[in-house]
C-alpha cells in the first residue's frame, strides 16, 4: 500500500511504546479525489476499528489501519521522517490521492464542488466557516449550506452575494441564481 522509511518506522514505534504500546494507526484521506487531499494518521484502539471496513498493515512495533476505500489513493504513497533544527515531523507523500480540476465538459456539480473545495472553503475557514453544495435546481439555480463560523454569522449575506456568488456565477455563468439554505437561527459558533 505505501512504505514507511525505516527512520520513519522507528519513529512511529516510539510514540507507540510512549503510548503503551496497545494503539494502532489509523489512516484516513480528506478530501480525497482533489487538489487539496490530505492524508491524516491518528492513534486508534485496534478493538474498535470494524475489521471489515478497515485493512490492517503490520510494521516494526505498531498495526496501520487504512479504510478500504482510501486504498487506491494510498498506493505508491510514502511516509519519511523530516527534520527541522531539534523537531522531528512525519511527512507524508500520496500522489493517488489527489485529482485533477475538472474538464470543461464535466457536469457542473462537479466543478461547483471543486471550486468550493478547492477555493472558497480554505477561505472561509479562516473564519472556522465551511461551504457545501446542497442541489442545483432545474432553473440552474445553486443552493448552498454554511456550517462552522458561517452558520449564524451577520455577515454571511454580504460573503454570499458580493463574494461566492459573484465568483461562482463568473466561472460558471449558466449559474442563475445562488441560495442559501442554512438556518442561521442557531448562532452557537458564529463568526461574528
Amino acid at each position: 500500500m505505501f512504505t514507511i522509511s525505516k527512520e520513519a518506522e522507528k519513529y512511529i514505534a516510539d510514540l507507540f511504546i510512549e503510548q503503551g504500546g496497545k494503539l494502532g494507526l489509523k489512516v484516513e484521506v480528506e478530501k480525497i479525489g482533489t487538489p487539496v487531499a490530505n492524508v491524516t494518521f491518528n492513534f486508534c484502539k485496534p478493538d474498535e476499528m470494524n475489521h471489515s471496513k478497515y485493512e490492517k498493515y503490520p510494521y516494526e512495533g505498531f498495526d496501520v489501519y487504512a479504510d478500504v476505500a482510501y486504498i487506491e489513493a494510498l498506493k505508491d504513497a510514502d511516509v519519511a521522517l523530516k527534520k527541522d533544527g531539534a523537531a522531528r515531523k512525519l511527512t507524508i507523500t500520496a500522489p493517488n490521492a489527489r485529482g485533477d480540476a475538472p474538464k470543461d465538459d464535466a457536469p457542473l456539480e462537479t466543478k461547483i464542488k471543486y471550486t468550493l473545495i478547492t477555493e472558497i472553503s480554505p477561505r472561509l475557514a479562516s473564519h472556522g466557516g465551511i461551504c457545501e453544495l446542497v442541489e442545483i435546481t432545474k432553473k440552474k439555480e445553486v443552493v448552498l449550506n454554511f456550517g462552522g463560523g458561517c452558520q449564524g454569522c451577520s455577515s454571511v449575506a454580504i460573503t454570499l452575494k458580493d463574494g461566492i456568488e459573484s465568483e461562482l456565477i463568473g466561472l460558471y455563468p449558466e449559474i442563475t441564481k445562488i441560495i442559501d439554505s442554512t438556518d442561521h437561527s442557531n448562532k452557537e459558533n458564529a463568526y461574528m
